[in-house]
């Protein structure tokens, strides 16, 4: 059982990981994050702070999207 819950959590953060990679390469190429956090007010982030935050927000929401997969397609 211990197991299987490693198994479900490293398919969900893995693979999330990577489309955050990918992400943050494409979106990061066509925006300026430091822009971004101009216009919404905060001034005295770094450039490394946008694309760390940035790189979070996606692996976050690609996780996320990875675990509703995982919970909707069990069966019950």
């Amino acid at each position: 059982m211990q197991s299987n819950r490693k198994h479900v959590i490293i398919g969900i953060l893995w693979p999330s990981f990577w489309m955050a990679i990918i992400l943050s390469g494409v979106v990061f190429s066509a925006l300026d994050p430091q822009v971004l956090a101009h216009h919404m007010g905060y001034d005295s982030i770094s450039g490394l702070g946008c694309y760390t935050l940035g790189f979070f927000f996606f692996w976050g929401t690609c996780a996320w999207s990875g675990f509703f997969s995982i919970i909707f397609s069990q069966r019950r």
